[in-house]
């Protein structure tokens, strides 16, 4: 039974390709990825890949990329929140942005980042800009995706 069919999660090639569009390397030893796909034609629509997890209370990084438009739905939000905060109980989840990379940056805030930190000096051409959500800011968890049970 899969309850989200167009969902796959730890998909090592999923992984990859999500890691390289979002500036970072995937290790399928230590990171987990979680990817939308196209029912109709089976190709990677987006997905996001977390690293870094510190233990229960601590943080996780999300690096994210979208590939085709639409990736985002109500299912996949909730689902790439549920796992860092429900599963892994993390009190912190935080996104790493390039400052030339606007549309990341926005896309971040919409979603319910905060901002935390400017790090100087990380590009040849800009700045990083740590964002970060709470469990608590997190809007998506409170609003549970309708499930499309499949056997």
């Amino acid at each position: 039974m899969t309850l989200f069919p167009d969902i796959r999660f730890n998909e090592v090639s999923d992984g990859h390709r999500i890691a390289k569009l979002s500036g970072v390397a995937f290790n399928p030893l230590v990171d987990q990825c979680i990817a939308r796909f196209n029912r109709d034609d089976g190709g990677l629509m987006g997905g996001v890949v977390y690293k870094d997890w510190t233990g229960v209370g601590g943080s996780i990084a999300m690096h994210v990329a979208g590939i085709r438009p639409r990736w985002v739905n109500r299912a996949m939000l909730w689902v790439c929140f549920d796992y860092p905060f429900n599963q892994l109980q993390v009190k912190k989840v935080f996104g790493a942005v390039p400052s030339y990379n606007k549309v990341a940056y926005e896309f971040d805030k919409h979603l319910g980042f905060q901002d935390e930190a400017t790090i100087q000096g990380v590009y040849p051409d800009g700045y990083l800009m740590l964002l970060s959500m709470t469990r608590e800011q997190c809007r998506f968890l409170d609003m549970p995706p309708r499930t499309f049970m499949k056997e």
